[in-house]
């Protein structure tokens, strides 16, 4: 499945990488009632809404096993494709220096 979600309460139940015209993949790992991923959830709405031109999957780990046992004790996690950018919090210039190398 490829698309957007931006609420937390309508988080995809399978991974996913949703790819827009400029080729960005941004994918969150995340689980309902997590105060953390609702945070970086927030903070990459708004950067991504600066920046434009930005998809945003936001993955629910308690869906997958695989996924679940991976994340648990790290998210929210963040991925540009294949690629980590950070977990815990959100790190824009991380995330922009990598989309800045690509």
């Amino acid at each position: 499945r490829v698309g957007r979600c931006f609420s937390l309460s309508r988080c995809l139940t399978e991974p996913l990488i949703s790819v827009n015209e400029a080729g960005v993949a941004l994918t969150l790992y995340s689980r309902l009632d997590c105060p953390l991923c609702e945070k970086m959830q927030e903070q990459l709405e708004l950067w991504s809404a600066q920046r434009g031109g930005v998809e945003l999957a936001v993955v629910d780990i308690a869906s997958d096993a695989e996924l679940n046992a991976r994340y648990w004790l790290r998210i929210p996690v963040l991925n540009l494709g294949d690629t980590e950018v950070c977990f815990g919090t959100f790190h824009a210039g991380r995330l922009e220096a990598l989309l800045n190398s690509a």
